[in-house]
């Protein structure tokens, strides 16, 4: 080395390091020693649809450093091995874990209108979420926002309520078996100081007219965390223009990881929905520094 040039220590990250232990557990448990033999990539691309439900070519080239066309390849592969199943056409693929279907926007909402009890009623698993004091219980159905707690039951399995039209948590949330978090389809019909909180978070979009991209950013992601929220919703809650937020915010948060589509093989449709992506989900930032 020569004269006056400072040593280097270069670092190098392996991709599978950024799966967490509790999901490469369970992938292990479903697939045995076959997932531990496949390329780090592979693994990571696996743990992209078990954790946020699904991957595309488009989100799976966003996890590597390898070329599109190695991921071109890798996809079908991992799918004739067992360990993706595909849906849709062509471009428009998605993958999900064997067994694992999409929702589809009619799904969800038809089988949220109808009239359900306890017997039917769908069930969440314990979750919880937490930026800037914020925090969701899914199971408890508490909620605190800057010291005041609100709480009640979630209307679901684990309750005796008779519901007489459609699934909706304590603050006003719909829930329903097609989806793995609760969501905001109507902002009206969220519990009021609920919906004052996320008022709150949406504080500076609602106060100034024009506002940097990463302040509007921001306060996307923290109305979005915890749940989805509609397109017409997110409109309503930040005071802006549905189809202005989606073309100049929403489509560059879902490709850069921060946000995931309820619906992923509708990305247009009118009730899709958005929720941010939590810790445990593969973060862009971790991605780029481990390529």
């Amino acid at each position: 080395m020569g004269a006056g040039v400072p040593a280097q220590t270069l670092l190098s990250l392996s991709t599978a390091s950024l799966i967490s232990e509790d999901v490469r557990s369970e992938l292990h448990q479903r697939f045995g020693d076959k997932f531990d033999g496949l390329k780090d990539f592979e693994q990571l691309i696996i743990a992209t649809a078990s954790i946020e439900g699904w991957v595309n070519h488009e989100r799976a080239c966003q996890l590597t450093s390898q070329h599109p066309r190695e991921v071109t390849l890798t996809l079908p592969k991992l799918v004739k091995n067992g360990f993706l199943a595909a849906s849709g056409e062509q471009r428009h693929k998605s993958y999900t874990l064997p067994g694992v279907a999409l929702p589809t926007p009619s799904e969800v909402f038809a089988s949220a209108s109808n009239v359900t009890s306890s017997s039917n009623s769908s069930t969440y698993n314990e979750q919880s979420s937490t930026h800037n004091g914020l925090s969701f219980t899914h199971s408890g159905a508490s909620f605190t926002y800057n010291g005041a707690s609100f709480s009640g039951d979630v209307q679901s399995t684990a309750g005796s309520h008779e519901l007489k039209t459609e699934n909706r948590d304590s603050f006003g949330r719909l829930l329903t078996e097609h989806l793995d978090l609760p969501f905001i389809d109507s902002v009206t019909m969220l519990e009021s100081e609920f919906r004052d909180a996320q008022y709150r978070l949406a504080k500076a979009p609602r106060e100034k007219k024009r506002l940097s991209k990463e302040l509007m950013s921001e306060a996307i992601l923290n109305v979005c965390r915890g749940h989805y929220v509609s397109i017409a919703s997110l409109g309503e809650l930040l005071k802006r223009n549905p189809s202005a937020i989606r073309q100049q915010y929403l489509k560059s948060l879902v490709d850069e990881g921060k946000l995931r589509l309820a619906f992923p093989e509708f990305k247009t449709d009118p009730k899709q929905g958005y929720s941010t992506v939590e810790n445990g989900t593969l973060d862009q930032t971790q991605q780029n520094e481990s390529n």
